[in-house]
């Protein structure tokens, strides 16, 4: 403990502690009180005397605590409050008694019932230079001009409520002309009708204190290498753009040669060079631009004027700052930037969309050497198609459609092919042949397959209520010949939805399946031996034969619809057709005919002895509510006919 240090309080008459600075509650408050000393303290101080006890006195060790006081008075000569002084050691010089601790920060002041001041502590008057009378008159004249509205609605919101307490933070400005930050805190004094009598104003100097807030809200909002903006305080500022449906153009920029530039020289050459190419950027800003280091070397401009034209040119020019060579020492680095820009709301409603349209925008840029480019919805399909891939399946952003098989035999439906569909918030409808690729060479295709394989055994599994015999085929991408444990979750899959295995077609490409031949072939065989049967999709495309074929666990071959198209006008595809369908038939295989779109083309494959058919001339692929009710109205018409 400092017995130096002082501390503040102001007492009623009756002994209540009306205010007091932060030193007094934390030291002296809870100290045992020499009562009979306090009541001749404030006595004495009544009469007019300045007195120095030391009121508490020595217990378990503690030392005895000294007091000095100095009595309030009000127009009426009757006694206010006495302000007390703290401290440890007796004080030397009793003519300083007309003082309030006068080396203490907190200042005092106490109001009258009108508002008006009728004491300001010697360290006030001090600090602020003025006398009590001119503080008294002259009170928001020491106030910084932008914080007396809020002063001015405390001090009137303490006397029209009579709240027990307010608390304020403002601006005075010191005898030097500088302004100081203060903490004030106030609450009145009620007499017995309720009234204010006084109000109590304990202020504190806490300008290091804001200086503290003001450090750790730059740490807080700015980057430490370059002093921009950072990614906090990025999102903070176009969240607020948006929320004020504010068009803007954002610009993600990343500087090339950064990773070699570290590992080529050293980090604090990589550190010089993104403070150098910030200054340079910095000169081709404008007022209202927004710039910020959103990671370690990205970079977001934020432009408030959306015109194509204007921003092409900036950029260019933005461009042309970086032909110089940027000079560490005795290197020379030559480094150039990428661009991406995007716009709000034109191209994205949110923060998230908006940078990764910026990002696939600069990737576009960067790949193929220009310097910026503008985010295109088409131009950047792939790249978006890969990244939001993984989360279509959360998002529910997949489903399933269904195109029926028919028997030409008798026009009975065999079954129906669940075909996958992706619906993209942004880019709508994607097809099969754009996202399945793309699964399958980021390793993401076992999950869609085994997603579709549950959703479409679960819904089959409700139509074979009405239609026992319907299968199901589902497509096998070729890669998953290579997942051994495959053939596990498909018994799974079946066990969980009670689908009966014998009623599940699995369907390859021939490519494919050659491609895989040697693994495709042990899986295909335990899948045989669960009792799912085995279809060579796409026949007649691939470089197979049927020779090949008879030693592969295969029960159905579907004809490419290629073959299948000009059937009826092309002789050689008819004969291909044939020959196809006779020599499939000697191997105890089933034949489907795929694309079929017309009544000759039924006829023909009636009189080759097809088994199976689907395509448009039957139904298009349907949603499963639909599918339902062609199944119904089909087998409806079938029974009319006989």
């Amino acid at each position: 403990m400092n017995k130096m240090m002082q501390a503040i309080a102001v007492i009623a008459p009756n002994g209540k502690i009306l205010g007091a600075d932060e030193h007094f509650f934390q030291h002296f408050y809870h100290r045992e009180v020499d009562r009979e000393l306090l009541e001749k303290f404030i006595q004495e101080a009544e009469n007019g005397r300045t007195v120095s006890y030391a009121i508490v006195k020595q217990k378990n060790g503690q030392n005895d605590v000294y007091v000095q006081a100095t009595a309030l008075y009000n127009k009426e000569g009757n006694l206010q409050a006495v302000v007390a002084t703290y401290q440890y050691e007796p004080f030397i010089d009793m003519r300083l008694t007309s003082s309030i601790a006068s080396l203490a920060s907190e200042f005092t002041f106490i109001l009258s019932a009108e508002g008006e001041i009728t004491y300001v502590s010697p360290t006030a008057q001090y600090v602020l230079k003025c006398t009590e009378e001119v503080c008294s008159h002259e009170l928001f004249s020491f106030v910084h001009h932008e914080d007396i509205p809020l002063l001015m609605e405390k001090l009137h919101t303490i006397y029209a409520t009579k709240e027990k307490e307010t608390t304020v933070d403002c601006r005075w400005r010191t005898n030097e002309g500088r302004f100081i930050w203060i903490h004030m805190h106030a609450h009145p004094l009620l007499n017995e009708q309720n009234e204010i009598e006084h109000v109590i104003v304990v202020a504190k100097d806490i300008t290091k204190w804001k200086c503290c807030e003001e450090a750790l809200a730059k740490l807080k909002h700015f980057d430490s290498l370059t002093d921009i903006p950072n990614r906090f305080y990025f999102e903070s500022y176009v969240q607020h753009m948006i929320q004020q449906k504010r068009p803007f153009a954002l610009c993600y920029i990343d500087f090339d040669k950064i990773k070699w530039i570290n590992d080529r020289f050293s980090y604090q050459a990589g550190d010089f060079f993104l403070q150098e190419a910030v200054r340079r950027i910095q000169q081709h800003l404008q007022k209202e631009d927004f710039f910020s280091r959103i990671g370690g070397d990205e970079f977001v401009i934020v432009l408030h004027d959306v015109n194509k034209e204007t921003i092409v040119t900036r950029m260019e020019h933005l461009l042309q700052s970086f032909v110089e060579p940027f000079r560490y020492k005795e290197h020379v680095i030559q480094s150039s930037l990428s661009v991406g820009v995007t716009f709000f709301p034109q191209d994205g409603m949110d923060l998230d969309t908006l940078l990764k349209q910026a990002d696939q925008a600069l990737c576009y840029a960067k790949e193929r050497g220009k310097g910026y480019h503008f985010y295109h919805p088409q131009q950047n399909r792939k790249t978006m198609i890969e990244q939001e891939l993984p989360l279509a399946l959360l998002n529910n952003q997949f489903y399933l459609c269904y195109q029926p098989k028919v028997s030409l035999d008798n026009e009975a439906i065999m079954g129906v092919e669940a075909l996958m569909r992706w619906t993209h918030p942004t880019l709508g409808a994607i097809s099969p042949l754009e996202f399945i690729p793309i699964a399958e060479k980021n390793g993401f295709i076992f999950e869609i397959t085994t997603w579709v394989l549950k959703e479409a055994c679960q819904q089959v599994k409700q139509w074979q209520t009405h239609f026992p015999t319907l299968k199901l085929a589902v497509n096998l991408s070729p890669f998953l010949l290579n997942r051994k444990e495959f053939v596990t979750h498909v018994k799974n899959i079946l066990q969980h939805t009670q689908f009966p295995p014998n009623y599940l077609i699995l369907e390859i490409t021939e490519s494919g399946l050659m491609e895989n031949i040697e693994t495709g072939k042990h899986i295909l065989t335990q899948l045989k031996q669960i009792g799912i049967q085995v279809a060579i999709d796409d026949f007649g495309t691939g470089f197979s034969s049927l020779a090949y074929i008879r030693n592969l666990p295969v029960s159905l071959l579907k004809i490419d619809r290629s073959f299948i198209r000009d059937i009826t006008d092309n002789s050689k595809d008819a004969t291909i057709v044939d020959t196809i369908i006779h020599l499939a038939k000697s191997l105890d295989l089933q034949v489907l005919a795929e694309g079929v779109e017309r009544d000759d083309q039924v006829s023909l494959l009636q009189k080759m002895d097809c088994d199976f058919a689907q395509g448009f001339y039957f139904s298009q692929s349907l949603e499963a509510e639909k599918l339902l009710q062609w199944l119904e109205q089909h087998n409806q018409s079938k029974e009319a006919l006989h």
